[in-house]
């Protein structure tokens, strides 16, 4: 890593009584675009924070040297970043482009995680075209809270967002025109991108952390159990809990996953598992393949809901009519139908809901709402179809482990006694003795 003075006009910020100075990573391929990062990072040491520069350049610059091309400023160079994916730069000036892309985003994210595991970087922004999917796996290794940015012309409504986003809080900014040059549009963009970064930084920075942070519950929700969720956290919160909560539209179910698998959860209310009817049936919410398993995998205590199993949700009415013809639908809004599944596809999901519960090496309860799984699936609703739940319920327990407990309850899933029951059987795991179930799980295998 090649060294800088401090730059002229960086402040010290005071953290905690101890100055420190704010550092922001921008990263991106100077060898096309030297003079749009050089200008960003100008515009960070405006604000008062110092820049480290990432070259994420596929090729070697064939005038400039790294010096001339960072301006002086701490540079991490793309032989440095070659080094860390273990290539050599000769190696990827080899590769054709899509191979070169993924050797530089596992440099890219080795170096990225050295840096802010070893507190030297407090914000990360990244400028460019396709370019920036190179720190998708890189920002998907930092923590949730810690800023950071992607700048580019891709980066519009036009465009799906999962590629720079993943399951992690990165903020995205269209920059109208292409990043090539320095002109009205592009230098406002820039500017406001510095902006977002310094400012992310400070308010991290003196974010006092919580010395005594309470228990973490992560809970699965959607429109149709937000109610029924909110009741549940009201209960669950009053015990000393935090309750975080995540969207199970795909996305959602996968930073769940994630999140349980960090190491900051104490147990998950997995209270809407329509995700797994994305994954095995069809429509737009899927989590994939591991939807439902790292919880059990980890022997945290879970409960289990199957809460919205009971349709799939596709896009708006007339695209879902013509792939589903002849079945019963709900228009959820103008761009998403919802489709009631039969009785065959609910048997589906009863044999992949007890696959799932069946991984579980800690003590693990299910809840059924047979009195409906979403707003819809009630007596008179238009989703309304006990048979096909109980084909749900019949595939399930003759699949689950036998030492996995089952509530059954004759209420529907919004239903103040239902949620009461749900947190009771919470509760209940969460002050009950711990037992791995391991031996039993091990033993239902054989």
């Amino acid at each position: 890593m090649t060294q800088a003075k401090k730059p002229a006009g960086v402040r010290n910020i005071e953290q905690g009584g101890i100055g420190t100075w704010l550092t922001v990573l921008v990263i991106g391929t100077l060898d096309t675009k030297s003079v749009e990062l050089t200008a960003v990072a100008a515009e960070i040491e405006q604000l008062g924070a110092s820049v480290i520069l990432l070259d994420t350049s596929g090729r070697a610059h064939p005038d400039l040297n790294g010096a001339q091309l960072s301006g002086g400023r701490v540079l991490i160079s793309r032989e440095e970043v070659a080094e860390a994916a273990g290539y050599s730069s000769a190696e990827i000036d080899g590769m054709d482009r899509g191979e070169a892309v993924v050797a530089l985003r596992t440099g890219v994210a080795a170096t990225f995680s050295r840096l802010v595991n070893d507190g030297r970087i407090h914000a990360a922004l990244c400028v460019g075209g396709a370019g920036a999917y190179v720190t998708r796996t890189a920002f998907e290794t930092s923590p949730i809270g810690f800023p950071k940015m992607v700048v580019s012309p891709l980066a519009s409504g036009n465009r799906k967002f999962e590629p720079y986003v993943g399951t992690k809080d990165v903020a995205t900014l269209h920059s109208v025109a292409d990043i090539v040059g320095l002109n009205s549009i592009t230098s406002a963009v820039l500017r406001s991108a510095a902006g977002y970064v310094v400012g992310a930084a400070a308010a991290t920075a003196h974010a006092r952390r919580d010395d005594h942070q309470r228990p973490t519950i992560a809970v699965s929700l959607n429109g149709n159990t937000t109610d029924a969720v909110m009741r549940a956290r009201d209960q669950i919160e009053s015990d000393g809990y935090d309750l975080v909560a995540f969207h199970a539209n795909g996305v959602g179910g996968r930073a769940l996953e994630n999140f349980v698998a960090s190491g900051q959860v104490t147990a998950v209310l997995d209270y809407t598992l329509t995700e797994l009817a994305g994954t095995k049936i069809g429509g737009l919410m899927d989590a994939g393949p591991d939807r439902m398993e790292s919880a059990g995998r980890l022997g945290l205590p879970q409960v289990l809901v199957p809460g919205c199993l009971d349709f799939i949700t596709c896009g708006d009415l007339a695209d879902t009519q013509r792939q589903y013809p002849g079945r019963t639908m709900f228009g959820h809004n103008p761009e998403l139908t919802l489709v009631r599944l039969d009785a065959r596809e609910m048997g589906i999901l009863g044999q992949e809901f007890a696959k799932k519960a069946n991984l579980a090496t800690g003590p693990t309860v299910v809840c059924i709402p047979e009195g409906g799984f979403s707003i819809n699936d009630r007596e008179g609703g238009r989703f309304w179809a006990p048979a096909a739940n109980q084909a749900f319920i019949k595939a399930l327990k003759s699949e689950l482990r036998p030492d996995i407990k089952v509530v059954h309850s004759d209420r529907h899933i919004n239903d103040d006694e239902f949620v009461s029951e749900v947190v009771a059987q919470l509760r209940h795991l969460l002050t009950a003795p711990r037992k791995s179930t391991a031996t039993a799980a091990a033993a239902a295998s054989l």
